[in-house]
């Protein structure tokens, strides 16, 4: 009778159970997650994120944690949570990180200063979700207050880029064909 190591079958266990977690992840993630389309840059010296958002859609809030290093792996931790945008920019997907003044409710306040390794999701009103875990550079674009929104240039994932090419890349995801 053949009979495999013990740590052979612990193996083989951890293993289906990881398989088992990656499928019930792979189902979640279908519900409207959209992944690797934020941009960040920095206006009048603070911290901004742009969330590119489907034509009908708009931001209702936002949710930032602390992303664990991957190496290491460990909990996302809530930093900021907020709701209720008080201006057009907000809802069309330009935010300063920590700003609670752009929302109506803030359900956790930001931190003093965040870290720069983030995870950064802004929630629409047609059940999507913008969002991305990186770390993002201490040295961002800087741009002064007021400039267009179609004059800024985002450093993101895949190098600079700018809205319309951030917008394309939430699109090339299907992100905005309903029902998915």
């Amino acid at each position: 009778m053949l009979t495999w190591p013990r740590r052979t079958r612990r193996r083989a266990a951890v293993i289906l159970l990881w398989l088992c977690c990656l499928s019930l992840t792979a189902a979640h993630c279908d519900s409207g997650q959209v992944e690797d389309v934020l941009g960040y840059v920095e206006i009048d010296g603070r911290p901004v994120v742009y969330a590119p958002l489907c034509p009908d859609d708009e931001v209702r809030g936002v949710r930032v944690y602390t992303a664990p290093d991957p190496k290491r792996g460990g909990d996302f931790v809530p930093l900021w949570e907020a709701e209720g945008p008080t201006t057009d920019d907000v809802r069309r997907g330009l935010f300063v990180l920590g700003d609670d003044r752009q929302f109506s409710t803030v359900t956790r306040p930001p931190p003093a200063s965040f870290p720069l390794r983030l995870s950064v999701h802004a929630d629409t009103g047609h059940d999507r979700s913008v969002g991305e875990a990186r770390e993002r550079p201490a040295d961002l674009p800087r741009y002064p207050a007021g400039t267009p929104l179609a004059e800024l240039t985002f450093d993101t994932k895949r190098g600079p880029r700018s809205a319309a090419q951030l917008q394309e890349a939430l699109e090339s995801q299907r992100a905005c064909v309903r029902g998915g």
